[in-house]
């Protein structure tokens, strides 16, 4: 081998020492991390609007039974929200 090849052979393990250390100081890091806690959530009271979809689709599986379609109820539950939502903006007193 002449003096170039040399020098890149070196080159090259000195490289290669530096990517195996990188690696395992990177694998170190990942192991070491401590997972944080997680907090506690308090469950939110249910809006008006999930009270009245979780009614109306209850309702829609009941009335329906086998021919029941999820994504079509909710489709009507949302478009029935909003007729009830206007009727209510109607009927309240300002």
């Amino acid at each position: 081998m002449t003096n170039q090849d040399n020098n890149l052979y070196e080159r090259l393990l000195l490289l290669e020492n530096e990517v195996n250390n990188l690696k395992m100081n990177a694998t170190e890091n990942t192991v070491k991390k401590e997972k944080k806690e997680k907090k506690e959530k308090k469950p939110r009271a249910q809006t008006e609007y999930n009270k009245f979809v979780s009614n109306y689709i209850n309702e829609q599986k009941e009335k329906l039974g086998n021919d029941f379609n999820h994504k079509a109820a909710f489709i009507d539950a949302a478009k029935k929200w909003n007729e009830h939502k206007t009727l209510i903006k109607e009927t309240k007193p300002e």
